[in-house]
């Protein structure tokens, strides 16, 4: 036994050594969450200046550092804006039970029909989704046509039909705390408000 352990204790300590570096890269990799979306494919979010329901000019910069949701809407859709605000209202209550809403996540709804979404109107549509104002901004400008030149920075289609509604592309945007825009979700019958939540988590541990 003392002859091979003499005769082969270098290539012992080798496989010991081995065994460590590969046991760290293990514990590395499962101990730790990946983030959901690769840094490389992302394009900064464009920023924005707003009012708020009271007139108050809010930022989207003065919230990095946060992880943040940026959907656009308007409070007249006839179909899918009011049961996608709806998703993002549960959203908003699992980021609170998890302790990060307002402080490391943050949620913005910002209106493309803003001569109809008065100040006083998105305060009443947030108010029907129980949208909290320290976490959840819903924004509007006093310019359609900025409001849809906006949209379209961050990739999406709006235009407006013969009658006053808006045909658009309906997607939530994940921005992580680098501005970065690290994906859109599309909500159908496949995005759970989980789903979601863990993907804003793993980003906001970045």
């Amino acid at each position: 036994m003392d002859t091979f352990v003499s005769k082969h204790w270098f290539k012992l300590v080798t496989v010991v050594v081995l065994l460590a570096i590969v046991g760290g890269i293990a514990y590395q990799t499962l101990g730790k969450e990946k983030s959901p979306y690769k840094v490389e494919n992302s394009d900064p979010a464009p920023d924005f200046t707003l009012q708020d329901a009271d007139g108050k000019q809010v930022s989207f910069s003065e919230s990095d550092g946060k992880v943040r949701l940026v959907y656009f809407y308007f409070s007249y859709c006839p179909d899918v804006c009011p049961p996608t605000t709806h998703f993002l209202s549960t959203v908003q209550d699992a980021l609170k039970e998890k302790g990060v809403f307002g402080s490391k996540t943050m949620l913005y709804s910002l209106t493309f029909d803003p001569v109809r979404d008065t100040r006083e109107r998105i305060e009443q549509f947030a108010d029907q989704f129980h949208a909290d104002p320290s976490g959840w901004k819903f924004l509007r400008d006093d310019s359609e046509q900025a409001m849809k030149q906006l949209a379209e920075k961050y990739g999406l289609l709006v235009e407006k039909d013969n009658k006053g509604n808006f045909i658009h592309t309906n997607a939530i945007f994940l921005v992580d705390k680098e501005n970065r825009i690290r994906n859109y979700y599309s909500v159908d019958t496949d995005l759970t408000t989980q789903k979601v939540v863990n993907d804003m988590l793993v980003l906001s541990k970045e």
